[in-house]
């Protein structure tokens, strides 16, 4: 019943902003972290650009960033078809979200796409063999969808300005960064995205990889490792990770 209130609450947008600063509220009484309450205060402080919403599936996400940071233009990533569809239905009414479906990886041009049973779980990197989540990773096909590289993306249609970034790609987060080295290097001041801990995809990124990078490589600080997802017996699945460039803390309570 919780959970279906939750739904339809966040799912109306007289409503959600309400509901997002009580759950922000409770958040804060039992010390655990928010991560969208975090990214719009990044976006308070810094005013950049946009936000890129990579994986927004149907805009609940876009949604959610918009509640902490009402009238900022944001950039929603869906490369499944149906689902970009279903974005831009939802988003029609907004002139300030832009939907573009693609994929942000690590080349530009047409490349392969798996779709599987649960389309949340739709990746630009092939299932593993033996998959923790047992029927929602099998595959329903393999289709071609266009993919840009960061920085070929951010040089043609967001050339100026800061970013903060969102993802939830199913385990390509690698292939986005290394597609976009130069824009994560001048240009994003925060990365929030999902990391997969149990094995899901064939060459999926690691948090320690991804944190070598970011960290070692890029310049970043990490900021914040949000509480595990997890599945039967216990097992951390995966959790949400934000690296921020330093000179955006501190963040204003």
């Amino acid at each position: 019943m919780l959970r279906l209130l939750h739904r339809l609450l966040t799912r109306n947008r007289i409503t959600s902003r309400l509901q997002r600063a009580l759950v922000h509220r409770v958040k804060e009484l039992i010390y655990m972290p928010d991560a969208y309450y975090s990214m719009g205060q990044i976006y308070r402080k810094i005013k950049p650009a946009a936000f890129l919403d990579m994986g927004a599936h149907h805009g609940y996400t876009v949604d959610k960033l918009l509640d902490y940071a009402p009238g900022a233009k944001v950039h929603a990533f869906e490369p499944t078809p149906q689902s970009a569809a279903i974005l831009r239905q939802r988003m029609s009414k907004r002139p300030n979200v832009h939907v573009h479906e693609m994929a942000l990886g690590d080349r530009t041009g047409m490349t392969r796409f798996y779709l599987n049973v649960c389309e949340q779980a739709n990746s630009l990197l092939d299932n593993v063999t033996q998959s923790p989540y047992g029927e929602a990773l099998e595959h329903l096909a393999e289709v071609q969808v266009q993919a840009m590289t960061l920085d070929d993306w951010a040089e043609k249609f967001e050339p100026q300005g800061m970013l903060l970034l969102k993802a939830d790609i199913q385990g390509a987060e690698r292939l986005l960064v290394m597609g976009g080295k130069k824009t994560f290097a001048q240009r994003v001041a925060a990365f929030y995205t999902e990391i997969c801990i149990l094995p899901q995809y064939e060459s999926q990124a690691t948090f320690c990889e991804m944190n070598r990078i970011m960290v070692e490589q890029l310049g970043f600080a990490l900021y914040d490792i949000y509480p595990c997802q997890k599945v039967g017996l216990g097992r951390a699945a995966f959790t949400d990770v934000m690296w921020v460039k330093p000179s955006v803390l501190p963040l204003e309570e």
